[in-house]
């Protein structure tokens, strides 16, 4: 299985002119710019959300990513242009759903503790039914290979970018896509895996 299966990376020529958009509307922003800003919740608010379910976030994502991008205006005078804009962007994002699903354990054993069961997460609208080759890969991966997986091959960030937004070594992830690939290659060819025609050009949502 290459790559191709679950998502496609950008083209690197228009990847550096688009980060270095990223970097001019975020520093207007960082001058409390609200023109720029908007217009940068309007280019990555898809691929925000995109991020959450693909890293297995099913509920609440138009919240979720609102969330994101409300800490990114706050924290929008600490930001430097020493990464990419992405790299920052994630870095929140992946706080936001890390925070979210501590409340939701919390939810779950509150309730719990009254004597009555947590409601059941259901697939977001659009995701229900059966889900696609990626899908299907994904979910049988841990939450760690899954999230690398989910941030180099599916939102187009690069190894050192992953690691950052991590908080792990670059090595780290390379040896996590390494073995992701192998796992989800060995579920995909595992009997009773079906494929899905629609999914067979790329498989992937449209940021």
């Amino acid at each position: 299985m290459n790559e191709d299966a679950i998502g496609k990376k950008p083209d690197s020529g228009v990847g550096d002119a688009s980060a270095a958009e990223d970097i001019a509307l975020m520093l207007r922003a960082k001058a409390d710019d609200l023109a720029a800003f908007s217009q940068l919740v309007r280019k990555h608010q898809n691929a925000v959300m995109n991020f959450f379910l693909r890293s297995g976030v099913y509920r609440d994502v138009e919240d979720l990513a609102q969330e994101a991008f409300l800490k990114l205006h706050r924290a929008r005078h600490g930001y430097r242009p020493s990464a990419k804009f992405t790299t920052f962007l994630y870095l929140i994002a992946r706080q936001v759903m890390i925070d979210s699903i501590r409340r939701g354990v919390r939810r779950a054993k509150l309730m719990e503790g009254y004597g009555k069961e947590a409601d059941t997460a259901e697939d977001a609208p659009g995701m229900r039914g059966e889900r696609g080759d990626a899908e299907k890969a994904l979910a049988c991966l841990g939450p760690a290979m899954r999230e690398t997986v989910v941030l180099v091959v599916m939102q187009g960030l690069t190894h050192a970018e992953a690691a950052e937004v991590l908080g792990i070594p670059t090595g780290t992830v390379k040896s996590r896509i390494s073995a992701a690939m192998r796992q989800m290659r060995i579920a995909l060819e595992a009997p009773g895996a079906t494929r899905n025609p629609q999914t067979d050009a790329g498989g992937r949502q449209e940021d």
